[in-house]
């Protein structure tokens, strides 16, 4: 780097200077993410499960509770990450999703590419219209779009479509979450996944029945399978609606 682009560099750093992608902390032009929150972000740890993607502690999954084929995913819901997933989506920082994206495609590569799966299209988790219009974009979308880049596979944007307004999965219980979704993707033009192995992506995986609902979705509409990944991944002590279950109503 010569002399005028380091200058240019440090104006921009002065004038628009990189922030943390998870807290918005000011970090430096080395560094991904603050100090703070690298010193508690939390990375998924072997024993994983092979369905849903979470550690074996925390796996409430049975073979046969999904359509997919199998989900992964970077980070645990929790600390650092739990917080730059709240501020990518509520507080208007849409670039956290490169910092997001870049992780998801790599546990893409080393647990599925690296073990001879191969995708022909990537998909995010869509929203309903009017809650795209509120927000001003779908950080599912923005996920996909940088996964789909990194890995260089198609992004098919609005080939899945939200056609219902629903209540917010993160504030119902276990069992009303799978109800509450029923029904409300579609699929628009089939002929793009038609016979075609596809990469769903989206922020959080709690329950798992939105991507389950997308992914029956793809399926009827004629995808040959779908394989998820999601940015993290909710632990029992996230995940109050499902301890309540387990540990008081016979889950």
């Amino acid at each position: 780097m010569g002399m005028l682009d380091r200058i240019k560099e440090k104006v921009a750093d002065t004038v628009y200077p990189r922030r943390c992608p998870l807290c918005g902390a000011v970090i430096n032009s080395n560094e991904r993410i603050c100090s703070r929150c690298s010193k508690d972000i939390e990375f998924i740890r072997r024993p994983i499960c092979r369905i849903c993607g979470r550690p074996l502690y925390s796996c409430h999954c049975r073979k046969g509770d999904y359509v997919f084929v199998r989900n992964v995913s970077p980070l645990v819901y929790t600390k650092s990450a739990k917080k730059g997933i709240h501020r990518m989506k509520f507080n208007n920082s849409p670039y956290s999703c490169t910092y997001f994206g870049k992780l998801m495609a790599n546990v893409v590569r080393s647990e599925y590419l690296d073990c001879g799966v191969r995708f022909d299209c990537v998909i995010g988790v869509p929203m309903f219209r009017e809650d795209f219009l509120t927000r001003g974009y779908n950080q599912a979308v923005l996920l996909a779009k940088t996964v789909s880049e990194d890995l260089e596979l198609p992004l098919l944007s609005k080939v899945l479509i939200k056609n219902q307004k629903t209540r917010p999965q993160h504030t119902l219980s276990f069992i009303d979450r799978r109800h509450n979704i029923e029904g409300v993707f579609r699929v628009v033009a089939p002929e793009l996944i038609r016979g075609k192995t596809v990469l769903l992506c989206d922020d959080v995986t709690t329950s798992g029945n939105t991507l389950n609902e997308c992914s029956l979705t793809l399926l009827e509409a004629g995808a040959r399978a779908v394989y998820c990944v999601t940015a993290t991944v909710a632990v029992m002590s996230e995940m109050p609606a499902i301890k309540a279950a387990a540990f008081g109503t016979g889950w």
